[in-house]
């Protein structure tokens, strides 16, 4: 299922890529140039390649890298491993009943890595086909690609204007670091609720 809500986000992260180049690319070069690289990178076969390449750069980083940075823990960073946190936070569940209902997951001596896959299992995948499940699946998976996207930009701008020719480009103007940054710091916070959501929407479609 995973595969087909990342297909189907495909065009709206490469529309948000897109948006991120194209400011940078006013920073750098002035956004009175904008609707020229507007045309030339965003129609025609040159926009299919572009598009296809900011996909193709989502799918760099490795899931559990992903996952690692969105979530800014080393260890038991999936967030079904917090469930029991996680719910006692949102009003849509009376956790006394949750914890009645599960409690082999809400247990509080459960190790981390352990209520993640009894979340996953019990929890999650019986209601995974629903249709509040799988929006918030869709939304976690479309944040966190975009957010894995904008550092491959990042870095790959810190690559060139460390070892790039600067005639070619010129030299990167603070702007654009700060435009990937701050776009970068967005996506994650908005993966990482997500995340969290899915979490909580799971166990509220489950009761």
């Amino acid at each position: 299922m995973e595969k087909d809500l990342k297909k189907q986000n495909n065009a709206t992260i490469a529309a948000l890529l897109s948006a991120a180049v194209l400011v940078c690319l006013g920073f750098q070069y002035g956004f009175n140039s904008l609707p020229s690289f507007k045309e030339g990178l965003l129609t025609g076969v040159a926009g299919v390649i572009t598009l296809a390449v900011l996909v193709f750069i989502t799918h760099l980083l490795p899931h559990d890298i992903k996952h690692k940075l969105v979530f800014t823990r080393f260890v038991n960073e999936m967030p079904g491993g917090r469930v029991h946190l996680l719910c006692k936070r949102d009003s849509r569940v009376v956790y006394e009943d949750v914890a009645s209902q599960w409690p082999h997951v809400f247990d509080e001596a459960i190790a981390a890595g352990d209520r993640n896959s009894l979340w996953y299992r019990d929890i999650y995948k019986p209601v995974r086909d629903t249709h509040e499940v799988r929006q918030s699946h869709r939304s976690f998976l479309l944040y966190r690609d975009t957010f894995s996207g904008l550092v491959a930009l990042l870095i790959f701008t810190l690559l060139w204007d460390s070892l790039g020719d600067p005639q070619l480009l010129g030299d990167i103007v603070p702007a654009v670091y700060a435009v990937l940054i701050i776009s970068s710091l967005l996506a994650l916070l908005a993966a990482r609720n997500a995340g969290n959501r899915l979490v909580v929407n799971a166990v509220a479609v489950s009761q």
